[in-house]
């Protein structure tokens, strides 16, 4: 599955639809973009603002310590992947 580039323009576009009364399934649809991505963007703008929307250009770097709770929590069946993904940001 390859993974597809959005800008930040369309994603706000996307997401002001939403906000219409649109649903997420509805505008993925439209777009080609899987539902649970437009909300995981909902979820960022609304904690983070517009900035989170752009592209990252750089890598993250995290705590030996930081990956493995993480990867445990993941492993502990608590929670999927993407909850996991949501919770450490």
């Amino acid at each position: 599955m390859s993974k597809r580039s959005y800008s930040a323009e369309l994603k706000c576009e996307i997401l002001k639809a939403l906000d219409e009364n649109y649903s997420a399934y509805e505008l993925g649809s439209k777009y080609n973009v899987c539902p649970s991505t437009i909300l995981g963007w909902k979820r960022k703008y609304d904690k983070y603002g517009k900035e989170s929307l752009k592209a990252s250009t750089t890598w993250k770097k995290y705590a030996k310590a930081f990956k493995l709770a993480a990867i445990r929590d993941c492993l502990s069946g608590k929670y999927s992947i993407r909850e996991v993904a949501r919770l450490y940001e």
